[in-house]
């Protein structure tokens, strides 16, 4: 009688699966949703950039066209004006700088001549001013400022006859605004660049 050959013993090694790996690589990824959000982020950053040039290239276009609030309508008074104080500011040339003045009555007798031409430059820029109408306004209020500063001018050359310390001073338009600003403002605005205050005494 033979004996029976011990049996072997179960094998116990298991094959990993699958599933056995997934714990070592992290959940599984998903790269539609990702995607597709980048793209909404992407377009929408697009979107944005193309709305702001939008917005400044309005912007600039419209500054470009829109009238200056200065701009008189008709630039008839505008040219003649210009004629008119570019001969009064060639005879302002020809007299000697206040600031060269070496005594205070020298100095207030140039500011007095001076004065005497910025008065007549003002009755010939009334004379050809419009009359009617919102030019006619503008340039009213305008030679009004303008006369403002010349009223200016001569109390100062009146006190500097007698004080080598006087000062000059402006009066506002409106608080924190000289006279001078409203003045230069519509002059240059319409082209009359000789029409702004002198600034022979600053």
């Amino acid at each position: 009688m033979s004996t029976p050959e011990p049996s072997a013993p179960p094998d116990r090694s298991v094959t990993p699966s699958n599933d056995d790996f997934s714990d070592l690589t992290g959940p599984p990824a998903a790269p539609t949703e990702r995607s597709g959000a980048a793209r909404v982020a992407r377009w929408a950053a697009i979107g944005t950039c193309v709305a702001i040039l939008a917005l400044w290239a309005f912007v600039y276009i419209w500054a470009a066209r829109a009238k200056p609030v200065d701009k008189l309508g008709d630039p008839t008074f505008a040219k003649q004006a210009q004629q008119v104080c570019a001969t009064t500011m060639a005879r302002l040339a020809g007299l000697p700088p206040a600031s060269a003045s070496k005594t205070n009555v020298a100095r207030a007798a140039v500011v007095v001549q001076t004065d005497e031409e910025l008065a007549q430059m003002l009755d010939q820029l009334e004379h050809i001013a419009p009359r009617t109408g919102t030019d006619g306004r503008m340039v009213h209020d305008w030679l009004t400022d303008y006369h403002t500063y010349l009223s200016n001018r001569v109390s100062y050359a009146q006190r500097l006859r007698t004080d080598p310390a006087a000062r000059f001073y402006e009066s506002e338009k409106q608080p924190g605004e000289q006279i001078t600003i409203p003045v230069d403002t519509l002059a240059t605005a319409n082209g009359m660049n000789s029409c702004t205050a002198p600034e022979d005494l600053s």
